[in-house]
């Protein structure tokens, strides 16, 4: 734990807003594109024509789902997005429906050549909006555990809620927290991200010691880390957190966390 006297109380908070204003600046589409091309475009639908005599149309992504329709050969179809080994299809006439991804092999695209697809286990993770995870770390010496909670905006930038609970020799805390992610290269297998967020940490220490008194103080948080993709929709998140605790005394304090933790997106 590092303790920051009233000199260099003011620079940190700077460092935490011009980051924030960086991941900011990041999801911006027009800036995106100059700088990172199509990773914040919309990609553009796919469009094949069959070259089978017909193939299934499901209601659902699922085997469970009943067969509504059939697009036969030379039909052509739009794709519109994947779940685990199945497409979603809109036809000419407007009809939408689901398709066997194994079934994808018998189109063409509309130059005649053979489409080539993302991996399932890669698209599954572009497409996925929710994240939910659970890590185990050491806070500044403290054993910490804590939870999130995710949404994907985009396929770079996520935004998510943060829950931990720090226990120590000396005092527990908890941390309750949300924050920016941003991803640049979510389609890795072993994918890096920056975050920035703030929150409230709230101290109890123990009993043991004398002429202490729980506290609530508001918090900073920047951290890097990995996520690395294991099978289907689980991952490995390894982090490493700068927690800048904004005390109500007169200096502020320093905490650096390293965890490691399963996330699973849905």
């Amino acid at each position: 734990m590092t303790i920051y006297g009233a000199s260099q109380q003011q620079k940190r908070p700077r460092f935490y807003r011009s980051l924030l204003c960086c991941l900011l600046l990041c999801s911006s589409p027009a800036w995106a594109q100059g700088w990172f091309g199509n990773w914040f475009a919309a990609d553009e639908p796919l469009q094949v024509s069959v070259d089978e005599a017909f193939i299934n149309v499901y209601s659902g992504p699922g085997r469970g789902y009943p067969i509504f329709h059939v697009v036969e050969r030379e039909e052509i179809v739009t794709l519109l997005k994947s779940r685990t080994e199945w497409i979603k299809i809109k036809t000419k006439r407007g009809l939408v429906g689901w398709i066997q991804r194994d079934d994808m092999q018998f189109t063409l695209a509309l130059d005649g050549s053979k489409p080539e697809f993302p991996n399932s286990k890669q698209a599954d993770y572009l497409v996925n909006r929710f994240e939910m995870g659970a890590a185990y770390g050491d806070f500044a010496g403290a054993d910490s555990l804590s939870m999130n909670l995710g949404y994907r905006f985009t396929k770079n930038l996520s935004a998510e809620l943060r829950y931990a609970e720090n226990t120590g020799q000396f005092s527990d805390s908890q941390i309750i927290a949300g924050g920016i992610l941003f991803q640049p290269f979510p389609e890795l297998r072993a994918s890096p991200f920056l975050s920035i967020g703030g929150g409230t940490i709230n101290t109890y220490p123990s009993s043991t010691l004398v002429q202490t008194e729980d506290r609530e103080d508001n918090l900073l948080q920047a951290s890097i880390g990995t996520y690395v993709h294991i099978t289907g929709r689980f991952f490995l998140r390894v982090e490493y957190t700068n927690h800048y605790i904004l005390t109500s005394r007169n200096t502020n304090e320093e905490v650096n966390e390293w965890k490691v933790g399963f996330n699973v997106f849905f």
